[in-house]
């Protein structure tokens, strides 16, 4: 299937509906948002209040002046970083810190928030899928809000059928696959390898998206020549709102969520931005989160703006795939 909707109709909509004309305008919609959002944190938030004071920013180049956040604040003051009164949170995600013996960290939800996350995995999942695909969900999906829980209602709204498949056994999971006619997988990298070397016959499935780990060449490769299904990724971290990014149909990197997201590219050892086309590390701000709003919030992930375009035709700048935290990418 060719010429899959972009996310640039989406986000466009978006910019829109704030009185700022369209996708050639997203760099003013972002500093508005930016904004808005140091706004909204250092009045409601006392970490961001001592960390930041008020801040009023007169072009992006400016964010550079602002202080990171770091993992280490979410795990150290996470109730520093709420902006909302605890009422009015929707959810709590905890994450346990790999190698790490402090406290975890711990992510706060409006209903609000939950719902952008809704709308980005409706608009995102139409890169793979569209309303006559069936999808399984290899995803934890029993707790509400969970990713799986908001990716089933996501594809409820583009119209696509979703089975569940968390906790099955793999047996369980090709049973599925054949008696519901699955066209399309969601899961993390290794499982859906696994899926593949074991159950090489399966040829209903058109679309697999990968996400929650990096993804190699590796288990890309064995996918494709198991199934033949197109291989999509999704990049997103909990902080994020449960999601970031989605290749499209070219697979040439990731397009963003841009008009919730302000992503930059530092060097992990300056701190310093990096034009586009150098491999650094991800830093991203909020631009639409009410509950708990990330400002230069540094992820540990690396990767690049690309220089060129997507073959898709979209004006969204492309990022390329993230690297694998053990290989060492030069510039």
């Amino acid at each position: 299937m060719n010429n899959r909707p972009t996310l640039d109709q989406w986000i466009n909509e978006k910019v829109n509906a704030a009185g700022i004309d369209g996708l050639e305008n997203l760099a003013v919609y972002q500093l508005e948002r930016i904004n808005s959002t140091l706004e909204h944190a250092c009045q409601n938030s006392l970490h961001y209040r001592t960390r930041i004071g008020r801040k009023k920013l007169s072009s992006l180049q400016e964010l550079s002046q602002i202080p990171f956040t770091s993992p280490s604040d979410l795990q150290t003051d996470p109730y520093g970083m709420l902006c909302v009164h605890p009422n009015e949170v929707a959810r709590i995600v905890t994450l346990n810190t790999s190698g790490s013996t402090g406290p975890s960290k711990r992510v706060f939800f409006t209903e609000e928030d939950l719902a952008l996350c809704r709308d980005f995995f409706h608009y995102g999942m139409q890169c793979l899928v569209n309303a006559k695909d069936t999808v399984g969900i290899l995803f934890p999906h029993e707790t509400p809000a969970s990713v799986g829980d908001q990716l089933i209602k996501g594809l409820e709204r583009l119209g696509s059928r979703t089975v569940p498949l968390y906790s099955l056994s793999s047996d369980d999971v090709l049973a599925n696959i054949e008696t519901h006619g699955i066209t399309s997988l969601a899961g993390m990298p290794g499982q859906m390898s696994l899926l593949a070397e074991k159950f090489p016959h399966i040829k209903s499935v058109k679309t697999v998206l990968l996400s929650a780990d990096f993804v190699s060449d590796k288990v890309r490769n064995t996918i494709l020549q198991a199934w033949g299904s197109e291989v999509f990724e999704h990049y997103g971290m909990t902080e994020m709102g449960l999601g970031c990014a989605v290749s499209c149909e070219h697979q040439l990197g990731y397009h963003v969520r841009e008009a919730d997201l302000y992503l930059e590219i530092i060097d992990p050892i300056s701190g310093r931005p990096l034009p586009d086309g150098e491999w650094g590390e991800i830093v991203f701000t909020s631009l639409t989160r009410v509950g708990m709003p990330f400002i230069r919030y540094r992820t540990g992930d690396i990767s690049r703006w690309k220089t060129e375009r997507c073959s898709c035709g979209s004006k969204l700048r492309l990022l390329d795939y993230i690297q694998d935290r053990n290989v060492k990418k030069g510039g």
